[in-house]
């Protein structure tokens, strides 16, 4: 299986995406250890941004640039880490949902970067980072009805689905990471303004934070302009 974001490189050549691949996972609901992780995670993001609007930090006004660029509203479409920021401003906590998803949670909103992971036995051929012609149609998660992607939206996809919408806004079910999940692959959503050493320190603290809390074993690498495709083995 590969990992390309050549569909992209022409329109986003500045991107860096980092690359975790995990096999070997025991995947179990949350604990302790993982609730005081989360709690740092929250206080780290809450002091960064109630001193100023959220779409004011560099890093998400970052993304609401991008999401324009592809023809998404971002007062109506929020980046996924805009998103987590929102709610722990307003509830002071993180979602619960399973250990390794729990984890990547607490990275992202603690660093303001997208993250988003697909459980990669459910994976159908390669996946690729592209724009989407419109008119493909995705089953999101949290979604009742099936929608239809938009022309010219960045989307992540294997060989057969569209595994996100609007780059990291949604997942598709079919592939979510669950208690069942023994091997995963995660995406650091680097924009052009988020410098490429804060993606790579960032996917050194996931690569721990998923060892820490589901064991397994783990390889990671970054895509850009010099290198748009990586394999996941």
């Amino acid at each position: 299986m590969k990992y390309t974001i050549e569909g992209v490189i022409g329109r986003y050549p500045a991107v860096n995406i980092g690359v975790l691949v995990g096999r070997g996972l025991r995947i179990d609901g949350t604990s302790p250890e993982l609730g005081k992780y989360k709690a740092d995670a929250v206080r780290v993001a809450v002091e960064k941004v109630d001193a100023a609007p959220i779409g004011q930090h560099p890093y998400i006004a970052s993304w609401r640039e991008m999401y324009r660029s592809f023809g998404a509203k971002p007062a109506d479409y929020h980046p996924s880490s805009e998103a987590l920021a929102r709610r722990v401003v307003k509830t002071r906590e993180l979602p619960t949902i399973n250990a390794s998803v729990d984890a990547y949670n607490a990275v992202s909103v603690r660093h303001l970067i997208p993250i988003g992971g697909f459980d990669t036995d459910r994976v159908e051929g390669d996946i690729r980072l592209r724009l989407s012609p419109g008119g493909e149609p995705f089953n999101g998660l949290g979604v009742a009805e099936v929608e239809q992607t938009r022309p010219g939206e960045v989307v992540y996809a294997d060989d057969r689905r569209i595994l996100t919408r609007r780059w990291n806004f949604r997942d598709c079910v079919e592939t979510q990471i669950t208690t069942e999940t023994r091997s995963l692959v995660m995406f650091i959503d680097g924009s052009p303004e988020i410098p490429r050493s804060e993606v790579e320190s960032v996917l050194v603290e996931l690569a721990s934070a998923e060892e820490r809390f589901c064991g397994g074993t783990y390889s990671t690498a970054v895509a850009d302009a010099k290198r748009p495709v990586v394999m996941i083995v």
